[in-house]
């Protein structure tokens, strides 16, 4: 075979491979894995969602929980969290579906997870911790707030060499605690 048909072969050869890997779904960078342990922030990136039940102010609650995970380096991250009364959007809790309306406005979540892989994060709502299952597909969330009509606990970001600190703040968020499980979503 000549040398421009070698080089013509290679190049519809390597043609038809890119093809493939296109058409057959080939992993995008920085992906969340489809399941498996979850060990490092990068693994929790995607979309979770979850009934959670507990307590505000006195009061029974049923919320469902969306949180968005759209940034994670090393052992932090950042995620995007939002809410709806179970209450007042039945269906679409009991189906475990996240669409349709009713979803506060998206809050910010600053995580970090420890040597134990429990993840802890901070939010203008309160904090939570998860627990992920060996699947990596389920994780347990508590999450807690103090509550205030006019200020909440939020994240102060640490300078360098310098131990993250917490600070009160402003905020519209009553006292309450729920618990409940937050499954990933298909992307």
């Amino acid at each position: 075979m000549s040398r421009f048909g070698s080089r013509t072969l290679a190049a519809v050869g390597a043609g038809a491979f890119a093809v493939v890997l296109a058409v057959g779904g080939g992993v995008p960078a920085g992906a969340a894995p489809a399941s498996g342990p979850i060990t490092e922030a990068k693994d929790v990136l995607g979309v979770w969602l979850g009934e959670l039940a507990g307590y505000e102010e006195g009061q029974e609650v049923d919320w469902q929980y969306r949180l968005t995970v759209r940034k994670a380096k090393g052992e932090a991250g950042v995620a995007w969290e939002e809410w709806r009364d179970c209450v007042e959007h039945a269906a679409a809790c009991a189906a475990g579906k996240a669409t349709g309306g009713g979803w506060s406005q998206p809050s910010r979540v600053l995580f970090a997870m420890d040597s134990d892989h429990v993840i802890h994060g901070v939010s203008a709502a309160g904090m939570w911790a998860g627990e992920t299952d060996k699947t990596g597909n389920t994780i347990q969330v508590v999450m807690v707030c103090q509550g205030s009509t006019d200020s909440s606990w939020t994240a102060m970001p640490a300078t360098s060499g310098s131990t993250p600190k917490f600070m009160y703040v402003g905020g519209q968020w009553q006292a309450f605690a729920v618990t409940g499980s937050m499954a990933r979503q298909p992307s």
